[in-house]
């Protein structure tokens, strides 16, 4: 059966009212250092290109997010943008620009967290933890007892690898992969002595020319 519901954007549960917080995320782009300055420099103006209005604009009407730049959200065209909410469920779908705006009048709430090894894996698996606690819920299943919580606890611990330290190469908390298998070793051999002889016949042929020259 198909039923007719509203979709309202708020802000994500909060510990305390009034003192608000949301963690900032998504894509990062880096321009690292390189020994072909021509190279670092192309990464440098491909960057200012994804920072101007145009792209900033486009982005944030496809995919929601909201522009990086002042003078990209003060612009007319995003106030625009923003203001024909609800006119379309694509480009204007007011799911989207009502989360936008909401994000919009709280970017001082907004915080990011240092990275470091393993932490997508406890990001999982403190969402699991809320998904199994729901679940429970709904279930009418004990999910406040020590016993429980304990349970709960191991089990979490042991899908996600938490109780691996990175150090051992496991940074995501993944399973380690092993020897390489031999057909892949053989390969990769191959594929090394392919090159010696390349290199081999370009030094042999420059040194060939230069005696000729």
């Amino acid at each position: 059966n198909i039923v007719d519901f509203e979709t309202i954007v708020k802000m994500i549960p909060q510990y305390d009212v009034n003192n608000a917080r949301m963690i900032s995320q998504g894509p990062s782009v880096c321009v690292f250092n390189k020994e072909d300055s021509g190279e670092v420099l192309a990464s440098w103006l491909f960057t200012q290109f994804l920072l101007t209005n145009d792209v900033q604009i486009a982005y944030s009407k496809t995919e929601g997010y909201v522009p990086v730049t002042l003078k990209a959200k003060e612009s007319s065209e995003y106030m625009d943008y923003l203001s024909r909410e609800g006119e379309d469920n694509n480009e204007h779908y007011y799911v989207k620009i009502e989360a936008a705006k909401l994000l919009l009048d709280n970017t001082d709430k907004t915080f990011v967290t240092p990275v470091f090894n393993g932490s997508a894996s406890l990001r999982n698996a403190a969402g699991q933890l809320i998904e199994d606690s729901v679940k429970a819920a709904r279930r009418k299943q004990d999910m406040t007892s020590e016993e429980a919580i304990e349970a709960e606890f191991k089990n979490i611990t042991s899908l996600y690898r938490l109780d691996q330290r990175s150090a051992q190469g496991n940074t995501e908390g993944k399973a380690a992969l092993g020897k390489l298998p031999a057909a892949s070793v053989a390969l990769i051999v191959t594929l090394i002595i392919v090159w010696i002889f390349i290199l081999s016949y370009v030094i042999f042929s420059r040194i060939r020319a230069k005696n000729r020259a």
